[in-house]
């Protein structure tokens, strides 16, 4: 029966966000595994990271917001004359396009909670099947969740092996080869231990203080003599390069040097991953490399990861502003100043000895 269903999921998100839906496209295919799976994407990152899935048969990518282009989305979705039609949580507004685009059936939550407030979907009566929103459950489960409905729906059970893992496993060859040979440039050997820091942010209010990540550093060096290298995106280089030059010698920047499939690469052989909550973090859980990772202005309990195939110890200290959408923090004391030195060394210390 599932080798005539055509179903499109939409996850228009940034990294981090889309590792978060792999685990519900998993139990997707596992589920159905002969039928034409179909992801829309948007956001570089999100993109990046679906390339070359394999719970997936194609990608449609949305331009721009331009009326031409959704006309030309809508030709798109009626030509594969979808089954369904899978709006993730982080997606509201889309049952109109569903719907104008012909699809039989569309699932999607009727109001999600964000930041504290309560969304309502557009047209949420065009939903025809829409779970209940539990903010009690994180974002991966919210997404399974969907998967699991429409399974139901079609009298398919949800695959016992699934896993609710987040999951990032399909760069190829030579991503291996030149994210090895990065760190052989920098005299890093096959096998040598490492530890990999993500420092910046897009958000600058998840940002945990530069003098700190220098004192972590210098913790690191002087207990394991072992490298450190800095990761992140072409924006963030400046503002790395000045942290590395100011942590000291055996610090790499390796930020906008690499891809993102190479990033990953990179992150699967650290012996250990430091970042604040941000898409490096999902993707070092991704390729199971232990992680402690900083939560400030994030909802911890929506964006932690319910399970991971590596130690993750997550750092979070609750306010009354906690969770919060403001880019750049407005307190004198941010939330993110909460998290001490000594805590952050704590967890690394712990996780390197295991």
């Amino acid at each position: 029966m599932d080798g005539h269903l055509n179903i499109l999921v939409t996850r228009l998100q940034n990294i981090g966000d889309t590792l978060v839906f792999i685990p519900a496209v998993r139990a997707l295919r596992l589920a159905l595994p002969h039928a034409r799976i179909t992801y829309l994407g948007k956001h570089a990152g999100g993109l990046e990271i679906m390339r070359n899935c394999p719970y997936i048969d194609e990608t449609l990518v949305v331009r721009d917001r331009s009326l031409g282009e959704k006309l030309r989305l809508l030709r798109e979705f009626r030509g594969r004359k979808l089954d369904y039609f899978i709006i993730s949580p982080q997606d509201r507004g889309r049952v109109p396009w569903a719907w104008l685009g012909g699809a039989w059936k569309i699932a999607g939550y009727a109001r999600i909670c964000n930041y504290g407030e309560w969304k309502r979907e557009k047209l949420p009566w065009l939903l025809d099947i829409a779970p209940m929103f539990d903010v009690t459950r994180s974002e991966v489960e919210h997404c399974l969740r969907l998967v699991e409905d429409v399974l139901d729906d079609l009298g398919v059970a949800l695959p016992a092996d699934a896993g609710r893992e987040l999951e990032y496993s399909w760069y190829q060859p030579d991503d291996i080869e030149r994210a090895h040979a990065f760190l052989r440039t920098h005299g890093i050997a096959d096998g040598q231990p490492f530890v990999a820091i993500a420092p910046v942010s897009k958000r600058a209010a998840k940002n945990w203080a530069r003098d700190r990540y220098i004192e972590i550093v210098s913790r690191m060096r002087q207990a394991w003599r072992a490298p450190v290298i800095f990761i992140g995106g072409i924006p963030e280089k400046p503002e790395i390069e000045a942290l590395a030059a100011a942590a000291g010698t055996a610090c790499v920047n390796a930020a906008g040097e690499l891809t993102l499939a190479q990033t990953a690469v990179l992150l699967e052989r650290a012996r250990l991953f430091l970042g604040s909550d941000s898409g490096p973090a999902f993707l070092a859980s991704a390729v199971a490399t232990p992680v402690v990772a900083l939560y400030g202005p994030a909802d911890i309990y929506r964006w932690s990861p319910p399970a991971t195939r590596a130690p993750r110890i997550n750092i979070f200290h609750p306010t009354p502003t906690n969770p919060c959408r403001h880019q750049v923090c407005p307190q004198e004391h941010p939330c993110m100043s909460l998290i001490t030195v000594d805590e952050v060394w704590e967890a690394c210390a712990g996780l390197w000895r295991e």
